[in-house]
């Protein structure tokens, strides 16, 4: 399934979510950062490591990607996806307002950035992991985005962005910011 390079970023995603620290995925486009964050959590349900969900946040527009590569890669993970185009509304109600019962039985809950910022229960409810793919997307460390993620109450923090630094350091800060709060102090002190 996956490739020796891969098989290695694999590793090195296994080490640093059992040190407890978060860890930033800067693969460039197509090299298979997807592929090895569902590695990962296959390796995390096989140990017993999603006794609650993960979440996984993507721009609305990877949703699709997302689900295929879940059913080609790993079938036997069981994926909710917290979107009105996938999921009816009544069921994506429930997931909004009572998580942990909406969400028994699944090992990773899809969702976009947008809709977490709408979803207080999901800020609070705790998952075994949050993954950020695109991540580049909580670069500006006031967004709403960004101030959504960081609150999420995950031990496990995984980001997946071809694009770590874009224009300026602080980019790389925000992002830190969400993996290992505290690690790089305040953004004035970075």
């Amino acid at each position: 399934m996956v490739r020796p390079y891969q098989r290695q970023g694999l590793a090195w995603l296994k080490f640093m979510t059992q040190m407890g620290l978060g860890a930033c995925l800067a693969d460039d486009m197509g090299l298979g950062k997807t592929v090895q964050v569902i590695a990962l959590l296959l390796a995390k349900k096989a140990d017993g490591g999603l006794r609650v969900p993960a979440l996984l946040v993507v721009p609305a527009s990877l949703i699709g990607n997302w689900k295929a590569e879940m059913a080609k890669f790993a079938p036997d993970l069981r994926l909710f996806i917290a979107h009105p185009s996938q999921t009816d509304r009544e069921t994506l109600a429930l997931a909004a307002t009572h998580p942990a019962e909406a969400l028994q039985g699944v090992d990773v809950m899809l969702t976009t950035y947008q809709l977490l910022q709408k979803t207080e229960a999901w800020l609070v409810n705790p998952w075994s992991m949050a993954i950020l793919d695109e991540a580049q997307a909580i670069k500006n460390s006031g967004s709403g985005a960004a101030k959504a993620v960081k609150a999420l109450q995950a031990p496990v923090r995984i980001a997946m962005t071809g694009t770590p630094v874009e224009n300026r350091p602080g980019d790389l800060w925000s992002l830190f910011d969400f993996l290992n709060p505290g690690l790089l102090r305040g953004s004035a002190d970075f």
